[in-house]
């Protein structure tokens, strides 16, 4: 058997020496905290640097302000609302905050998107609210939505608008009122149901509501249940006794839809 040196052994394949096996060893914690710190301070060194990139810096501000959908005086009420500074970066205008001080500040719009257009611009995209009813106190015309929201006062109407005349201030009307008269027209029979034409309705103080027909008055009442008042109506008009074409005005009464009344029935002819 022959003697081999350890210091020689060592470096025969298949043995493992001192340097090997310190080269084996895992890295010490200590190492390997310093790596996930150095890491953590890099990505909040360029997330800090994103942040005062986009939110603080005068890299992406706005300078220019586009509106569409809207244009002319209405366009420049938008943006005088939406009061969005020049120089305000980009990442800091709030689309909500734009939305809510624009809803409540201009009445004709029913709703407003902000886009960014990096690096300087914004726009913003304007739905308008569509007339469904017209409101007349004397010479005053307002407009409403079909959701009552009274939005803009005009000089003239569409004549294809249905029309109420009221006695308050069209826009001192709350919402809730204007949606039932809205409901009173759009759901209203044909002119061959109510064999004739219905006139401007009108609206007193109280709130009560008030209908002809030709020569039939309807006292409607308030402007709820429309639904079950027009079902009467028709009911009733159908009975021969009751002629909107007569010669003789007569009322009918649903302001109590349940137990409507009618007056100005002609006496039935005397037999024989």
């Amino acid at each position: 058997m022959r003697w081999v040196p350890d210091a020689v052994a060592d470096r025969l394949p298949g043995r493992r020496g001192e340097g090997e096996e310190r080269l084996a060893r895992p890295p010490r914690p200590g190492a390997v905290r310093r790596a996930f710190l150095l890491w953590g301070l890099l990505v909040a060194l360029f997330a800090g640097g994103l942040v005062f990139l986009f939110f603080y810096s005068a890299a992406f501000v706005v300078e220019e302000i586009t509106v569409e959908g809207a244009e002319g005086e209405l366009a420049d009420s938008v943006v005088h609302h939406a009061d969005i500074p020049m120089g305000r970066p980009l990442a800091r205008v709030s689309e909500h905050n734009l939305a809510q001080r624009v809803l409540e500040g201009e009445k004709r719009v029913r709703s407003v998107t902000l886009d960014r257009d990096y690096p300087s611009s914004i726009s913003y995209t304007v739905e308008l609210r569509e007339p469904a009813l017209a409101l007349r106190k004397g010479k005053q015309t307002w407009l409403a939505d079909e959701g009552g929201v009274v939005f803009e006062q005009v000089d003239e109407a569409s004549n294809k608008l249905p029309a109420v005349r009221v006695s308050e201030e069209p826009a001192d009307l709350d919402q809730e009122t204007v949606r039932g008269l809205v409901e009173l027209w759009r759901t209203r029979p044909d002119p061959a149901e109510l064999e004739g034409e219905l006139d401007t309705p009108r609206m007193d103080r109280s709130g009560a509501v008030t209908l002809t027909v030709d020569q039939l008055t309807v006292l409607w009442g308030q402007p709820t249940d429309t639904e079950k008042k027009w079902q009467v109506v028709r009911a009733l008009v159908d009975q021969e006794s009751i002629d909107p074409q007569g010669w003789a005005p007569q009322t009918i009464d649903v302001r109590t839809p349940d137990t409507p009344s009618v007056q100005g029935i002609p006496p039935a002819p005397p037999e024989g």
